[in-house]
């Protein structure tokens, strides 16, 4: 789909209106949307991009041919609200920030404002809708139908809408009046469809984006034929004291296993406590999350990924690990039951169950006949279903269709 345009004969132009997004090139906040912005301007549309300023970038860069613009909220020290996924904590824990919150919705309307009267922009991509969506009604308010508004949830501003009373009736308003609204699995549509059904026929359903050219199976890398992986934020949500668990009863039967955790998060010292208590120092290690050729690396080196976590909206980590050609272990919980087939594209187990996961783990480091059949269905379903390029054809064909 080259050079695209559209009816008035001029280059499809799409505004992405986010609080996450890089920050430069290796960063990992936001990379996905990046991505998908730079396979977007391969499929012919060209994609801006307004996103929080941040200390120590510019205010506008050009990345891999995305112009990024970064509106100030506050002075450098206070410029804390994205990229640090903790904005609604902060908001919890300090209800006075909420003057800093209505700051940084206000110059970022300005903003998009600007580049939609500017450079002449129809389509608006707005992600997140808490607290995006606050922007969007302005900029609805503003041009009406003069911008065609496609909202997209990735996860956490899921379990607001749905969880914190009054924040669902607050956003349908702006739900209703835009053209479509994207979540990243059936769970998340499920989820917001049983609070709302009136709004459930705005949902469609489009996975996140994988670079398949980061993430591949790399020959040069040799297996370890006992380290497990996982990579997440170190969150209660994600139940990484359960496979702490799993592990100590797995070094029952393999004392050489070894798990690598990268992440950052509030668990950290509760974790590290808990490793230190069940005498397994230096088998299971906390890692600093690393850029996405060195995560192709690890997943390459692993002989499974892990993600234990409940009610994940989606799992980015699963899938990346797939297109490394490593096996992968979920929760049969929330999003992940889109990606992982029980049996076929990898393993399933109950939510809190160390028993059940030490025992999947098990049977991926002891039996290469399973493990070897998981890893290559579960390449193939990730290479059809999430990669870049699948998802970008998706979303082109979505922002020409509205």
């Amino acid at each position: 789909m080259p050079n695209e345009t559209n009816q008035n004969g001029s280059r499809f132009k799409v505004l992405f209106v986010t609080h996450n997004y890089i920050r430069f090139k290796g960063d990992f906040a936001g990379v996905f949307l990046h991505l998908l912005a730079r396979k977007l301007g391969e499929q012919g549309i060209e994609v801006q991009v307004v996103a929080p300023h941040d200390a120590s970038i510019p205010e506008y860069e050009e990345i891999d041919g995305v112009k990024i613009h970064r509106f100030r909220y506050a002075s450098d020290d206070k410029e804390t609200f994205a990229y640090r996924g903790d904005m609604h904590r902060q908001l919890f824990k300090n209800p006075l920030k909420i003057f800093r919150l209505l700051r940084f919705i206000r110059k970022s309307t300005q903003l998009a404002r600007r580049l939609i009267e500017e450079e002449g922009i129809s389509i608006v991509s707005v992600h997140w809708v808490i607290p995006n969506g606050v922007v969007a009604r302005r900029l609805k308010r503003k041009f009406g139908n003069r911008i065609k508004l496609v909202l997209s949830s990735h996860g956490t501003d899921v379990r607001l809408l749905t969880g914190v009373p009054l924040v669902l009736w607050f956003f349908k308003g702006i739900i209703r009046r835009a053209e479509v609204w994207t979540v990243v699995s059936r769970f998340l549509k499920e989820i917001v469809s049983a609070k709302a059904a009136s709004i459930g026929d705005r949902i469609r359903v489009m996975p996140l984006p994988n670079d398949e050219s980061v993430f591949y199976p790399d020959d040069g890398i040799v297996k370890d034929p006992n380290l497990i992986v996982a990579t997440s934020r170190l969150t209660v949500q994600k139940r990484l004291d359960c496979l702490i668990e799993a592990v100590k009863i797995v070094t029952r039967t393999v004392p050489q296993i070894k798990l690598e955790i990268y992440g950052v998060g509030p668990e950290k010292f509760k974790l590290e406590r808990l490793i230190e208590e069940q005498g397994l120092t230096g088998r299971v290690v906390i890692k600093k999350p690393v850029a996405q050729e060195q995560l192709r690396e690890v997943y390459n080196r692993a002989s499974a990924m892990v993600l234990n976590s409940i009610n994940e909206g989606f799992g980015l980590g699963l899938t990346e690990a797939m297109l490394c050609h490593t096996a992968v272990i979920g929760t049969d919980s929330g999003g992940i039951r889109d990606i992982v087939d029980h049996d076929q594209t990898g393993l399933l187990v109950p939510v809190d169950d160390a028993e059940a996961l030490a025992d999947a783990i098990l049977k991926i480091l002891t039996d290469h006949t399973l493990r070897n059949r998981l890893e290559e269905a579960g390449y193939q379903k990730a290479l059809a279903s999430y990669s870049a390029e699948s998802t970008a054809r998706a979303f082109a064909g979505l922002f020409k269709e509205i």
